[in-house]
């Protein structure tokens, strides 16, 4: 006989329950959506469940109706880093994409008294004992933190570089350069000496591929200097390495009372670009033309490239006390106080 745990939780809802997929592999059960039906086996034979078209769409209209009727809940907001490692938005678009929230009040804890504005999070949940010592361990391993682009050396080619694949079928593209207002302009040539100075970009000379660069709004008010790939990702073949599966991440998680969040620092470029495909990602600025010595954002397959690195490096601690998505890292552990066994 197979059993499971259930959660049961005192919340207005159109479902009596919901099966996680780990519990229906447990159970064997086999799914047809199209035919609302469910089989799996049991001591008896073969059980079966079927479901209603109509009962499946009133449910449906209903759990719609609860979730627009449901007042917003309080959140605080999260800052993004000064790098901008969130989200990558849209060249095209003006408009950036929304930061989620956390549910859970979070509280600043500053790691070094002379740079205050060097903190980290932590949830207002925690016991005092806890709490004090989560804050002594932070503070004594601070340094393993980074805050601006010198603390990070970057990955060693040896280790990993990001490779273009360029499918001989499409011709080199020259984009045309386009014209921004005075305030645009000012905002690109910042990025510009910000990224000459910390060697992140070169300048080119005769380009085959050439981008145009586009600065974006990010959700936290600042901006970001992107460019416009859209013409050498149409050339390069989708990386088929796998990325981790949301809700086997969410499965994953369940059970743990303790999970500690950590977002890597400007995490792609961290990643050099291999030297025989670096002027391919030229782009133009109101200064020249310059392209990119690390893997930008906004080019297509640096996430599987990213996902390749992280798995390396984490290989023996991935499913068990990590859970890594690209470039975000969840620490997890079944007791608050276990989390020091880790």
């Amino acid at each position: 006989m197979t059993y499971d745990q259930f959660l049961i939780v005192d919340c207005p809802t159109a479902y009596n329950v919901i099966v996680r997929q780990t519990t229906l592999t447990i159970v064997k059960a086999y799914l047809s959506p199209h035919m609302l039906l469910m089989k799996f086996p049991t001591r008896n034979g073969t059980g079966v469940i079927r479901g209603d078209h109509l009962s499946a769409r009133t449910c449906y209209a209903t759990a719609l109706k609860s979730v627009a009727c449901k007042p917003p809940m309080e959140a605080m907001s999260v800052q993004g880093l000064p790098n901008g490692s969130g989200p990558i938005d849209d060249p095209r678009e003006e408009t950036p994409t929304p930061v989620t929230q956390p549910v859970l009040e979070l509280e600043k804890v500053i790691l070094n008294e002379e740079y205050p504005d060097r903190c980290v999070k932590i949830s207002t949940t925690l016991g005092p004992d806890l709490r004090t010592q989560f804050i002594d361990f932070l503070r004594h391993h601070a340094e393993v933190f980074a805050w601006s682009y010198d603390d990070m050396p970057g990955i060693s080619p040896d280790i990993i570089s990001h490779k273009l694949s360029i499918s001989p079928v499409y011709k080199p593209v020259r984009q045309k350069r386009r014209s921004y207002d005075v305030e645009w302009y000012e905002a690109m040539c910042t990025e510009v000496d910000k990224f000459k100075a910390i060697g992140f970009i070169k300048e080119a000379t005769y380009p085959v591929w050439l981008a145009n660069s586009v600065m974006v709004r990010k959700a936290n008010g600042g901006r970001r200097m992107c460019q416009d790939y859209t013409n050498l990702n149409k050339a390069c073949p989708n990386d088929s390495f796998p990325l981790s599966r949301i809700d086997q991440l969410v499965d994953a998680t369940a059970g743990h009372e303790l999970l500690s969040f950590m977002d890597a620092y400007s995490g792609y470029n961290q990643i050099f670009v291999d030297p025989a495909y670096s002027e391919h990602k030229t782009f133009i600025t109101d200064r020249g033309l310059y392209y990119y010595n690390v893997t930008p954002f906004g080019l297509k397959n640096v996430g599987a490239t990213y996902q390749r690195l992280v798995n390396r490096i984490f290989a023996k601690h991935i499913g068990g006390i990590i859970e890594m998505y690209v470039d975000d890292m969840l620490v997890k552990s079944r007791t608050a106080w276990g989390i020091w066994k880790t």
